[in-house]
């Protein structure tokens, strides 16, 4: 598995993006951005550093994932007492390419 780009070499979106992730909340987080390396949202409980967590990410109709995920940052203080963080998609190379092209494809077919 590796790490995404430190340089934020994948493009963001915002799109239609929910995440499950049992340790933070027990029904689907929505996702603020999303990218081939991760994603940003919010939750009621402190998501914490150094913790391997599970995720699931939805994005339109797909379902992608199991996928091991970190917490790249997090801040407390979002609305209604929410913490606002960042998680860092762990994956292989190869499925990083193909989440970045599927990214792509949805984001070009919601232009059109």
């Amino acid at each position: 598995m590796s790490f995404p780009q430190a340089d934020r070499g994948f493009p963001r979106f915002r799109m239609p993006a929910w995440v499950s992730c049992p340790a933070l909340a027990a029904e689907p987080i929505p996702v603020g951005d999303i990218s081939a390396g991760g994603f940003g949202a919010s939750a009621l409980r402190e998501p914490l550093e150094g913790v391997d967590y599970r995720v699931i990410l939805r994005v339109g109709e797909a379902v992608l994932g199991p996928f091991q995920a970190l917490v790249a940052w997090s801040r407390e203080g979002g609305p209604s007492g929410l913490w606002t963080f960042g998680m860092l998609v762990l994956m292989s190379d190869e499925r990083r390419e193909e989440l970045a092209a599927f990214l792509d494809g949805l984001a070009e077919a919601v232009r059109a």
